[in-house]
């Protein structure tokens, strides 16, 4: 069969829904998930007794899975409803092959794995997303990130790990107008020239971190981490000192103002962490809750540029919306986070798209507001379209904001400006979405998001979910 036939196969089967999914299972079905030995009659029943996520099929309880993939309807894997399984790869890959006028044309692979590391009944699957990219404009994009849920899930282990060869518009402070936008004088110098839109800028950053957290009681852990970003090879493109009117730039000002080198800097440090964790699932949640509270300290004796300290909060919440289909979940997301003490250099400042999954502030590039202080909220209601589960949509809105420092320079007064506090000014972005099935085990979708944000537009493509 040549890739001709199998795109219109694929197209055929993801209109027409393919076979529905029902309370009364046929039999093949039965090679699922054993059933439970609850009896049942609806799934309400079985919500109730074992959770969201359970479905009556053929008067018995069993966990809900997908009748249709990417691999069944290529016939890679049986449609048999498969059994969950321990120590078993679920992958799902996905090629990265495009052009972006930032980056050039690129070329390479994302993916998503999922694993139990225990018996399924009381493990919830890790997981791990990937990413390799190399482009036209030289750059490198190696990132991975990790949940790892030990056997019980007696331990969780988080991860961020990057090393990028990069190049990133930034736009300034907050959520306001940047200071650079407007013309200001500073003696010796003379007026700088205005700088409106982006502020393109390269550099390189290695990241390491990781969290490290210890089950104490039900759904609740508590742990640390280590936490490395190693910025170098900066190159402020749009900053000339030296021209009759200077081109000053927001990272220039920033990390004049507070004392950093311009060219390279490093935050390095320790967190302190408490995490509340019922998901179902690391990779698409069908119900649960996730709460996450850390204080993190960057000391110079454990390597960083300055030291300083920061707080960070993030909640997660999944809502069923049928018992019938688990897939209908309303999803809610908010995080916030901020200094305790001393400054971060500007590129380690909080900022949309820079999260361990990079999918915040969708409607807007990454990088596109950036400052001290944050806070962000979304939700997302997320639904089955195709009967046979293959194909899903999305529907989703986010809002961000985030402060600037003042800048106050006695000897330069038309430089100095006052701050820019949350809340004071609010982003809004929103946008919808299709979501293909790629493994039915492991829930992994290919994720394609269009959205808009104040006077911008983004288009998506990823594996798994954006949170």
């Amino acid at each position: 069969m040549n890739v001709k036939h199998i795109l219109l196969r694929l197209a055929l089967l993801a209109a027409a829904g393919g076979p529905t999914l029902t309370v009364a299972a046929d039999s093949a079905e039965q090679e699922g998930k054993p059933p439970t030995g609850i009896s049942c009659e609806v799934s309400r029943a079985c919500v109730l007794q074992l959770g969201y996520g359970n479905v009556c099929e053929e008067g018995f309880c069993k966990s809900y899975i997908d009748r249709a993939d990417l691999f069944t309807l290529l016939h890679f894997t049986q449609d048999e409803k498969p059994a969950p399984a321990p120590f078993k790869l679920y992958p799902a890959f996905l090629p990265a092959v495009g052009y972006n006028p930032a980056l050039g044309f690129l070329l390479g692979a994302l993916g998503t794995f999922g694993m139990y590391l225990g018996d399924p009944d009381d493990t919830t699957m890790s997981s791990a997303n990937g990413l390799v990219l190399v482009t036209t404009n030289s750059q490198l994009v190696v990132q991975s990130a990790q949940t790892i849920m030990t056997a019980g899930n007696e331990w969780e282990l988080q991860g961020d790990w990057r090393f990028l060869l990069f190049n990133q518009d930034t736009y300034g402070l907050g959520t306001g107008t940047p200071a650079v936008s407007s013309s200001f004088s500073i003696d010796g110098w003379g007026q700088t020239t205005p700088i409106n839109g982006a502020q393109p800028m390269k550099f390189d950053l290695l990241r390491i971190h990781e969290l490290v957290l210890k089950k104490i009681s039900k759904d609740l852990y508590v742990g640390g981490g280590y936490h490395l970003d190693r910025y170098f090879g900066i190159d402020d493109e749009s900053l000339d000192l030296s021209a009759s009117s200077p081109v000053v730039t927001s990272a220039y000002a920033y990390n004049t103002l507070y004392g950093f080198d311009t060219s390279e800097y490093t935050v390095s440090g320790v967190s302190a962490d408490v995490l509340y964790d019922s998901r179902d699932s690391t990779i698409n949640s069908y119900r649960g809750l996730y709460a996450h509270f850390g204080v993190l300290g960057l000391p110079t004796w454990l390597g960083s540029s300055q030291s300083a300290s920061q707080a960070v909060g993030e909640f997660r919440a999944y809502l069923g919306l049928s018992d019938n289909t688990p897939r209908d979940v309303l999803a809610f997301w908010a995080i916030a986070q901020g200094p305790m003490g001393g400054h971060l250099p500007y590129l380690a400042l909080p900022a949309i798209g820079w999260d361990a999954s990079s999918t915040t502030g969708r409607g807007y590039v990454q990088g596109r507001f950036r400052g001290p202080a944050e806070v962000y909220a979304e939700v997302e209601l997320r639904f089955r379209i195709a009967n046979n589960g293959f194909l899903g949509g999305t529907v989703f809105a986010n809002a961000e904001t985030f402060s600037r420092p003042a800048v106050n320079l006695p000897a330069y007064p038309s430089a100095s400006q006052g701050s820019v506090d949350l809340f004071q000014y609010v982003k809004p972005a929103g946008g919808v979405g299709l979501r293909l099935l790629m493994n039915r085990e492991s829930r992994t979708n290919i994720r394609v998001d269009f959205a808009w944000g104040v006077d911008s537009f983004t288009l998506y493509l990823g594996s798994g979910e954006a949170f």
